[in-house]
């Protein structure tokens, strides 16, 4: 803001009581917080002159102290962990659509499905496949290019689950370190509050939540290409084979 001007165009130059002196007589502090009432100051001495001395400089430099830092850390880096966990949630939703748009290329052409599990060496139904519907088969080569393309994004969608859980658990494992660190300077001092401490994750539990909040799809034979060919064969038999 530019100082005003005196009538002779002069700047008016204030002290430092006159700009109080006029922000008390008007609204500024009208609705400060413990307005009248004395300044707490006894956690702030009862630092100790040392202590209040490295604060007033870590602060003027806008440094936290370790302690804080820490604490500050293992919170963005829980932070983190959930965002990632959130945000690998949303890519295996969005390729788990892609898995059940594509199935029906593989499931439709069996008349039912024990025959579709016998063929394809399946213990039971996954969840992801389209019904069998008995349609006329395709041509080879089209069956079969879906059926690799189905195969491809189900051992995908498996590998971004690895992923997602690894990239989950080494924010909390970060974190941990940070917690670890933080609660051993709360407890080697005599003036920090135990209060700052923090409770580290339990990795253990939080793999087994995040393993049951992913849940992997039930894998395709690595011999499903052959075992769909076997099939088509037996279904389509060449004229060869008929006239034989």
């Amino acid at each position: 803001m530019s100082p005003r001007r005196q009538p002779d165009g002069r700047p008016e130059w204030r002290s430092v009581d006159e700009l109080l002196a006029q922000a008390i007589a008007g609204e500024d502090f009208a609705a400060l917080p413990g307005k009248g009432q004395p300044l707490d100051l006894s956690a702030y001495f009862a630092s100790g002159p040392e202590h209040r001395i490295a604060g007033k400089l870590l602060k003027d430099n806008a440094v936290l102290p370790q302690t804080l830092q820490d604490r500050r850390d293992a919170e963005q880096l829980r932070t983190q962990a959930s965002q990632t966990l959130a945000t690998q949630k949303e890519y295996l939703s969005a390729l788990k659509a892609k898995i059940c748009a594509q199935a029906p290329t593989l499931c439709r052409f069996f008349p039912d499905r024990p025959t579709a599990l016998a063929a394809l060496g399946l213990p039971t139904w996954p969840d992801y496949f389209s019904e069998a519907e008995g349609t006329p088969l395709p041509a080879r080569r089209t069956l079969l290019d879906g059926t690799r393309r189905l195969a491809e994004l189900v051992a995908a969608y498996n590998r971004r689950i690895e992923v997602a859980i690894a990239e989950y658990l080494d924010f909390l494992r970060q974190a941990n370190a940070c917690v670890e660190r933080l609660n051993q300077q709360v407890a080697f001092s005599r003036h920090l509050p135990a209060g700052l401490q923090l409770k580290a994750a339990d990795l253990t539990e939080a793999e087994a939540q995040v393993r049951t909040a992913l849940p992997p799809l039930m894998p395709l034979p690595a011999d499903l290409v052959q075992r769909l060919d076997q099939y088509y064969k037996a279904a389509r038999p060449s004229l060869w084979r008929r006239l034989s």
